[in-house]
């Protein structure tokens, strides 16, 4: 395959002025190839893969922004997390036949590594709350969001290890593991339930992590979430090489 493509984060030159293109849709994706073979070459990423990548991703991002409505507190937070995931990958799928429109590929990437050091400090929870297991996976799912908007620094090692830990992730959302995991989590957390002083005492009480799932079954969208990330990190780092 002869046709060239700009991964995210990965400058390519354009016109006679050089100028890079920092492009994350299908444009960039479309006729991804990985290394030849004689004279033949295997396509990672049609265009039809890229336009049903496209669709499957929307509605991963309806499906939570509908659950995100519905919610509150902090499961309305964690859904708007996942309907942020869902809209960036929707991106990297789009191919340039449906003609996405065009995001600086920085926004992504400083969007979504604010998202993940957020996520991963609402996990510990500070003094106030318990910390949270499924809080803190989603902080690392941004983080390789942030990861694969940055391309051009990819290292080889890394990315497979990210990969392997998606191929995981989604092995849990199949077992259901992840409700065994939400609220479920040692009681760690301790909150101040009384002022101190003369006749006084601080009195100490446990606090467990908020259920964000509850009877919510969402092993679906997250198992498609999770391997529709893990092949897309896959195959940039096939194309980086």
């Amino acid at each position: 395959m002869n046709g060239s493509m700009a991964m995210p984060g990965m400058k390519m030159g354009g016109g006679s002025g050089g100028t890079g293109v920092h492009h994350a849709s299908s444009s960039a994706m479309t006729g991804m190839a990985m290394g030849q073979a004689g004279h033949r070459v295997v396509n990672l990423l049609p265009e039809w893969l890229g336009i049903l990548g496209t669709v499957i991703f929307i509605a991963i991002a309806l499906s939570h922004l509908r659950h995100m409505r519905m919610s509150r507190g902090e499961r309305t937070l964690w859904h708007s997390c996942h309907v942020l995931m869902a809209v960036g990958m929707a991106f990297m799928y789009a191919p340039a036949a449906i003609h996405p429109p065009h995001v600086a590929t920085m926004f992504w990437q400083v969007v979504f590594a604010v998202a993940a050091v957020l996520a991963a400090l609402w996990a510990f929870g500070g003094g106030r709350r318990a910390p949270n297991v499924i809080w803190l996976l989603t902080a690392v799912d941004l983080g390789v969001m942030a990861y694969m908007w940055s391309s051009g620094s990819f290292v080889a090692p890394l990315s497979w290890v990210l990969v392997a830990y998606l191929v995981c992730e989604a092995g849990l959302w199949v077992t259901d593991a992840y409700h065994r995991l939400d609220g479920g989590a040692p009681v760690t957390g301790w909150t101040v339930s009384g002022a101190g002083g003369e006749g006084g005492a601080i009195a100490l009480r446990a606090t467990a992590p908020a259920v964000l799932l509850g009877d919510l079954n969402l092993s679906v969208s997250m198992v498609a979430m999770t391997i529709g990330m893990a092949y897309m990190l896959a195959a940039m780092q096939v194309m980086i090489g």
